[in-house]
């Protein structure tokens, strides 16, 4: 099957909650050319979670050659130290509902159209899960988080139940069944200690990307496009104060989540959209009579999407699944 741009990016995925975000059509020229390729494929994929996997799959299932890059020594992302769930709504009117109302509730900005194309695409996760490993079962363990906003019972927590005899957590039967999925059965190439450094561009147009592989830097031509699946930023400092306004944060979640993705956006000419948007609690301690905050526990920042591509979505993609819980 010969993959074009227009198909390859009616089957891409599209991951709010775990930061992934095609860069294609808002790019900057740049000098950084190379004078040589070291490696090409037709769908590079930076960072290798649950958002990297669902692209691999549904980019290898177009008929598109794939490979992926992981900055650490190996994959799970967000995706593996999760417990496993994914947001899966049961009725489709109820659970645009009960999302429009968090927007609300958080006086955030909201993207109707773009709501109810994921939901619409949510509704068919169960479906996607079992298709990625044989001799699988899942179940229902829960619902909505914000259980005070009507309609919460509209969107069910499922994940994976864990074979007998066996002790894995739910994060980690979650991506081992997206690695067997990746690995085994599509035979996507995963090459890790590779951290991306910056898109190759021309002319508005994404030419390839600057890949560090075990310190040295290599260029790889991408002949239909570069997903960034890099997570979000909760492990970079600088990136927390200017966009939380917080300090002295303890976080939860993968540490390779240093907002990588997010820059290379931006230096591609990419704009920003909720970036201060947060899964958070805070925690108190007393010191004799002295309340003294101890900090905010982050778990990670939410919903990091470049509005070039949200529009992209809303136009040409189909979405496939994958968000955490």
């Amino acid at each position: 099957m010969q993959v074009t741009k227009r198909t390859f990016l009616k089957g891409l995925l599209a991951t709010a909650a775990a930061g992934g975000v095609v860069s294609q059509a808002s790019a900057k020229p740049q000098a950084d050319l190379p004078a040589k390729w070291d490696r090409e494929a037709d769908v590079v994929i930076l960072g290798y979670g649950g958002a990297g996997a669902s692209a691999a799959i549904t980019a290898k299932d177009a008929g598109a050659d794939v490979v992926i890059f992981e900055k650490t020594a190996q994959g799970g992302g967000n995706t593996a130290v999760s417990s496993g769930g994914m947001m899966i709504p049961n009725n489709r009117e109820r659970a645009i509902t009960y999302l429009a109302k968090t927007y609300d509730f958080a006086n955030s900005q909201k993207d109707q159209e773009l709501l109810e194309a994921f939901v619409d695409e949510a509704m068919k996760s169960k479906d996607f899960l079992l298709s990625l490993a044989p001799d699988q079962k899942v179940y229902i363990y829960g619902h909505a988080g914000f259980q005070n906003i009507p309609e919460s019972d509209a969107i069910d927590k499922w994940r994976f139940r864990t074979p007998k005899g066996q002790k894995a957590r739910g994060g980690d039967m979650l991506f081992n069944n997206y690695r067997y999925a990746v690995e085994t059965v599509r035979k996507v190439p995963v090459v890790y200690n590779a951290r991306g450094l910056q898109l190759i561009t021309q002319n508005d147009e994404v030419l390839g990307v600057w890949v560090e592989i075990d310190g040295k830097k290599q260029a790889v031509k991408a002949r239909r496009g570069v997903v960034l699946a890099t997570g979000g930023y909760e492990f970079d400092d600088n990136m927390l104060s200017n966009h939380t306004m917080g300090q002295k944060f303890h976080r939860l979640g993968h540490p390779g989540n240093t907002g990588d993705g997010v820059r290379m956006a931006q230096a591609a000419g990419a704009d920003l959209w909720h970036m201060n948007a947060l899964s958070a609690r805070s925690d108190w301690l007393f010191r004799g009579l002295k309340p003294l905050c101890r900090s905010t526990c982050l778990l990670l920042p939410t919903s990091m999407l470049t509005r070039t591509a949200r529009d992209l979505l809303m136009k040409r993609w189909t979405t496939t699944p994958a968000s955490t819980v």
